[in-house]
């Protein structure tokens, strides 16, 4: 009886002990292994609060470009409203030397004509006294010196074309250095903080992964130290069943120190195994696509007439501001003058160069709107300003031009902006 009892313990404590060791190992790896998860998991932490230092610190810089931009593009503005005074002027200019340039040429002929000496001597001859020829060589000379006077503005106001054309020029040079320096400080900026954002998702990502995993470890040693209890519960239920009392009493003492000689066994029999910590894989970073699409705005809609005879400028270039009516057209029809002024001093100016200006509609024109004027009804050109287009076709039959043109007040401010209006009431520039 003593022997069978003495069996069963022995074989219950075993079995036991077999499956209560595991959970006891397992809980123990399980510990290391969150050990080792904080560290990982400080140590992203570390990595994310130099990244936030380092984007904070970007951050103030990103500010401090900010305000160069503002007042660059302050500048931009300032230099925008410089041009199209200078633009102006020189317009202006230019139809005073044309309208001059006609008086000086036909004094020229009536000089060389009648003869200047022989003018002086039939004044005298005709004179009725002397006082009276001493008048008329008076007037004479009055009219010499003025003449000689207009030739000399003339050549101040064309001095002056050349001038204002190179400050002009220099000023639009200016004007496209600041916006590359602009451009190239945003996309800098840009590039750097996005990499710094990409790299504390990364890290948050890792972070996140890290933790996950140690909640997973967590629920694993919270199992293992349930299944550990309930092994023990279930062992020390069995030994209290296998040492109830029976009828032989002087073995009982002897019986108990074998099942706690037996249970010590198996609490002290559990190894702890190291398992190495599974490391997450980094997220990669995504690269970003810089590229944009080109466009060439260069190309001429519609179709022209022929060249009435007036100066072509398509070899000056487009000296406009960029984003303005008058930059728009001289992009579409090269042939229009560089410095024409705004678009009101557009048929005065084109009229000095020698085009035909009138009122008759034709495709490949340009159309110009005084200041003020509507534009078929639907808007109204600048007060100050005016307003130019081209015009891409024209319907004869209902008496209508369908224009493209560009201005600040579009969506689209370099064009084309297409409008279909009546073809009454404007005035055209042919070439």
């Amino acid at each position: 009886m003593k022997k069978n009892i003495l069996a069963t313990i022995m074989v219950c404590s075993i079995a036991l002990t077999a499956v209560a060791s595991p959970s006891v190992a397992l809980a123990d790896s399980v510990d290391v292994q969150i050990k080792q998860q904080d560290e990982k998991i400080n140590a992203l932490k570390g990595q994310q609060d130099k990244a936030q230092a380092e984007i904070n610190a970007l951050e103030s810089k990103v500010a401090s470009v900010n305000e160069k931009v503002s007042s660059l593009e302050a500048k931009q503005v300032e230099l925008s409203q410089d041009t199209e005074k200078l633009q102006s002027e020189i317009a202006t200019l230019k139809i005073r030397i044309a309208k001059r340039e006609k008086s000086i040429q036909k004094q020229a002929r009536d000089a060389q004509t009648n003869g200047q000496s022989t003018n002086y001597v039939n004044a005298v001859l005709e004179a009725d006294s002397l006082s009276d020829a001493i008048s008329r060589v008076h007037a004479m000379s009055t009219i010499v010196n003025a003449n000689n006077d207009l030739v000399k503005q003339q050549k101040r106001d064309q001095q002056s074309v050349e001038q204002n054309i190179q400050e002009n020029e220099a000023k639009i040079s200016e004007m496209a250095s600041t916006q590359q320096e602009l451009q190239s400080q945003k996309d800098s900026l840009a590039a750097q903080q996005a990499e710094l954002n990409v790299l504390k998702t990364t890290l948050a990502a890792e972070q996140a992964t890290a933790e996950g995993d140690k909640a997973k470890l967590n629920k694993q040693k919270e199992e293992a130290k349930a299944a550990q209890i309930k092994v023990l519960k279930a062992q020390q239920s069995a030994s209290e069943k296998a040492t109830a009392p029976t009828a032989v009493k002087a073995d009982n003492a002897s019986d108990e120190k074998k099942t706690d000689a037996i249970k010590d066994s198996s609490t002290s029999t559990s190894e702890k195994p190291n398992s190495p910590v599974q490391e997450t894989k980094p997220v990669e970073k995504p690269t970003a696509d810089t590229s944009t699409p080109s466009s060439d705005s260069s190309t001429s809609p519609g179709s022209t007439s022929s060249n009435g005879g007036g100066i072509d400028h398509s070899g000056s270039g487009n000296m406009y501001a960029v984003g303005q009516c008058t930059w728009y057209v001289k992009s579409v029809a090269p042939w229009v003058g560089t410095y024409w002024g705004n678009g009101c001093q557009w048929g005065a100016s084109a009229a000095a160069d020698g085009y035909t200006v009138n009122s008759t509609p034709a495709t490949g024109a340009v159309v110009v709107f005084a200041a003020g004027q509507s534009v078929g009804g639907q808007w109204t050109a600048d007060g100050t300003y005016g307003h130019v287009a081209y015009v891409d076709s024209y319907n004869a039959a209902n008496n209508t031009i369908t224009i493209s043109q560009g201005g600040t007040g579009f969506s689209s401010p370099t064009g084309p902006n297409t409008q279909t209006i009546s073809a009454s009431g404007y005035t055209y520039i042919h070439r």
